[in-house]
């Protein structure tokens, strides 16, 4: 299979210029390509080529490809370096479970718990801009997206629960992005976080739990769905189904 090219502009991708580390730009750079599908699951990475298009030593590289790994973005092969790694049904299908469990609860606590300034900050991360077929776009939707069920969290007021959410959410960025090309547009994306924050604002957990799961389930459709239909993707397949 052909690959896409490693060396690519990509919209709203930082420059290395932006951070104060240089393993931090690395790494923020490539887990945006990562995220973003430019650098395709199972795709052999080749650190010269890297160094050479990023002007940095191996040294700051390498430290930001152990960290991509550490966080299951990249997995290390002998004799063959890095490659990105899988995407797959049953994996996806593990995470959705558990963002169930977390997330749905989470509203609940946000409906009880939610503080004038947390609506706020969730009322100004609603709305959602992208258009399902244009990847260009994508990158912004990943963003405001996570922006969004971070506040959600945080309004929880439970630091422990906000990490563990937040960690999901990291893992299922490359599914939510190939969800994109079978998925809703934005403004009825925009109005999923619509109507999950009116059922917040009016002090209802059961009905904000009610809500969020119904979302949840349905995003991960869209998520296999999107998967299945990247047949030139070096997906994994799995025994499981919906």
């Amino acid at each position: 299979m052909k690959r896409g090219p490693l060396i690519e502009p990509q919209p709203n991708e930082s420059p290395l210029g932006a951070s104060s580390s240089l393993p931090d730009r690395v790494y923020e750079l490539l887990k945006r390509r990562i995220l973003t599908c430019v650098l395709l699951p199972g795709q052999r990475l080749n650190e010269k080529e890297i160094a050479e298009e990023l002007k940095v030593s191996r040294t700051p590289l390498r430290e930001a490809l152990n960290r991509l790994g550490q966080e299951g973005l990249l997995v290390r092969t002998p004799y063959a370096g890095y490659v990105v790694s899988s995407v797959n049904e049953s994996g996806v299908l593990d995470l959705c479970e558990l963002r169930m469990i977390l997330e749905v609860e989470t509203a609940g606590l946000a409906a009880e718990r939610a503080t004038s300034d947390d609506l706020l900050r969730m009322e100004r991360a609603a709305e959602l801009h992208y258009k399902p077929g244009d990847r260009k776009t994508y990158g912004d939707y990943l963003d405001s997206n996570l922006v969004f069920h971070r506040e959600l969290a945080r309004a929880s007021h439970n630091n422990r629960l906000l990490e563990k959410v937040m960690a999901v959410l990291n893992e299922l960025q490359r599914p939510l992005y190939l969800g994109l090309d079978v998925g809703l547009d934005a403004k009825a994306a925009t109005q999923e976080h619509i109507v999950l924050l009116a059922a917040i604002k009016a002090r209802k957990p059961d009905r904000a739990r009610e809500i969020h799961r119904k979302q949840i389930m349905a995003a991960g459709k869209r998520m296999l769905k999107g998967i299945k239909e990247h047949a030139s993707f070096p997906i994994g397949r799995s025994s499981k189904t919906t």
